[in-house]
């Protein structure tokens, strides 16, 4: 069981960070994305796919999806705070609802709840 919700989370954070890089040129227009771009986004995802399939944390499933979401991601975030507002708000309440569908995703749909223990 375990092991499906570390896949389905893992899984869950690299179609995150796909969906980040897209809507990235959808609300910025036209900026390269670069090899870093795509590098700094798929890790900041996955990881949040991996924190949440290896959090133990005993609240409710949607609060853990968004507390850990909110974690993960001010931790890319917050390099935009000063130059770009917009994109940090965005970053982040992204990461927000990915760790909710994550989370939703891994314990609901796939049926691989939050290890006890």
């Amino acid at each position: 069981m375990y092991q499906r919700r570390l896949l389905v989370c893992m899984l869950g954070g690299v179609i995150a960070a796909a969906v980040c890089l897209v809507g990235r040129q959808v609300f910025f227009g036209s900026p390269p994305i670069t090899w870093d771009t795509v590098a700094g986004t798929m890790a900041n995802r996955v990881l949040l796919g991996f924190v949440i399939a290896i959090s133990g944390w005993r609240i409710n499933h949607f609060a853990h999806g968004a507390l850990i979401g909110l974690i993960v991601s001010l931790t890319a975030s917050i390099g935009f705070l000063l130059s770009e507002p917009f994109r940090f708000l965005l970053y982040t309440t992204a990461g927000v609802v990915y760790g909710i569908l994550i989370e939703w995703l891994s314990t609901d749909l796939f049926k691989a709840p939050i290890k006890a223990g």
